[in-house]
Parts: structure tokens; C-alpha cells; sequence
């Protein structure tokens, strides 16, 4: 059960960097598209981003628990959190973040796409020591 919560909370990740990936170069290929979507930039951001979070924070919390009871390894807890937290801070704060000056907007999309990754490399590293453990559990027993 622990492996299908990590691959779909892979899934999330990448559909998240495929967004922000290709939101830049429809809009960058297409004037009208880039004149829409520039006229309701931050309302898209707030909406979209909030509405992925309600989905990638459950899946990834449940298994990152479930798989921490089984491997009993901080390092993919750890490393796919620091992802999470990276993805929901600036999906909180980036509107703030660049109207102080923090970061560029183009920094936005490149903090959520490593943010992203982080959170991807976090779950596989989950799934990975899940195996491991499950077969050395098996073959033991």
C-alpha cells in the first residue's frame, strides 16, 4: 500500500514540474495565451498550487509513514519533507517573496521545480528502502 502512496505522490511531483515547465513556454509560443494567462498569473498560481498541496501533502504523509514503520530510515522521511516544505513554502509565500524583492518570479518556478525533484528523489528513496526491507523481511522469515 506504502508503494502506491509514494509513486502517486511521485506523480504529483511531476505533474507540479510539468506545469511549471510548459506554463512558460505555451505562454512564451502562444501571444494570446501569454496575454491571458499574464492577466490572471497570480489568481492561476494561488488556486493551482493550493489545490495540488491538498493532495500532495496526505499522499506524501501517509507514505512517508508507512514506510518509515517498515524501513526505520530517517533519510527518505527526511529528504522527501525538505522537498515538501520547499513546495509548500513557496506555494504559500512566493506572491510575498517577490514583492519584497526576495526572489525574481522567474525564481518562483525554478524553486518549485527543485523543491519538486527533492520531494520525487525523497519518495523513491522511500519506496527503494521499503523494498529492501520487505525482502530482507522475506527472506529472513
Amino acid at each position: 500500500m506504502q508503494a502506491y502512496f509514494d509513486r502517486f505522490a511521485i506523480l504529483l511531483s511531476g505533474i507540479c514540474a510539468i506545469h511549471c515547465v510548459l506554463l512558460p513556454v505555451a505562454a512564451g509560443l502562444i501571444p494570446l495565451l501569454a496575454v491571458t494567462i499574464q492577466h490572471g498569473q497570480q489568481l492561476h498560481q494561488f488556486w493551482f498550487h493550493s489545490f495540488i498541496l491538498i493532495f500532495i501533502v496526505p499522499v506524501s504523509v501517509i507514505a512517508l509513514i508507512i514506510g518509515f514503520r517498515t524501513h526505520r530510515q530517517w533519510l527518505p522521511t527526511a529528504v522527501a519533507l525538505f522537498g515538501l516544505l520547499i513546495l509548500t513554502s513557496i506555494a504559500l509565500f512566493a506572491g510575498t517573496l517577490i514583492s519584497l524583492r526576495i526572489i525574481p518570479h522567474q525564481g518562483e518556478m525554478l524553486i518549485t521545480i527543485i523543491g519538486g525533484i527533492i520531494h520525487a528523489v525523497g519518495h523513491i528513496l522511500n519506496l527503494l528502502a521499503t523494498r529492501k526491507t520487505s525482502k530482507h523481511c522475506t527472506v529472513r522469515g
